[in-house]
């Protein structure tokens, strides 16, 4: 009996093993979220937010310098309803982040993997038409644009 007992311990260990440590219950419709790849996004558990951490091209690069939108750029609605409507790393809940956590993203760039030194767009209104983006290089630095000039997008989700 002790043997059976043993050897069915081996084979859900190795079981467990194999699957990845990842394991959803029999029959429970998998309601549980699927871990993310982390070359996907970026997580800072002190203010608990996950980031969007995917490359930059060409696509952005043509929206960003023709003033137009396409891919992870574009005037400030089309930003708006990208991260809205973004379905990425298992989630579905992003959103275009606050100034001021952009400020604190691009002021410490730790763990992201994906860069560029450009204007990002918050959520942030700051007057009449106009919002917030971010400089991304150097001094982290908000600056107030009007909603029809085009900016690079990071969007971000809150984690449990």
């Amino acid at each position: 009996m002790k043997k059976a007992v043993i050897v069915a311990l081996l084979v859900m260990a190795g079981t467990m093993l194999i699957a990845g440590g990842y394991v959803a219950p029999a029959g429970s419709g998998d309601s549980a979220k699927v871990p993310c790849d982390d070359g996907d996004v970026y997580v800072n558990y002190k203010t608990k937010l996950m980031w969007q951490d995917s490359p930059y091209g060409d696509k952005e690069d043509g929206a960003y310098k023709s003033n137009r939108s396409a891919g992870k750029a574009g005037k400030w609605k089309y930003a708006k309803n990208y991260c809205s409507n973004l379905h990425y790393a298992g989630y579905s809940d992003w959103r275009l982040p606050k100034v001021a956590e952009l400020t604190e993203l691009h002021d410490r760039t730790r763990g992201l993997k994906n860069t560029i030194g450009m204007d990002f767009w918050s959520s942030t209104p700051s007057k009449k038409n106009e919002y917030w983006a971010v400089y991304a290089v150097f001094e982290s630095q908000p600056y107030s644009h009007m909603k029809s000039d085009s900016h690079y997008i990071r969007c971000v989700r809150c984690i449990d």
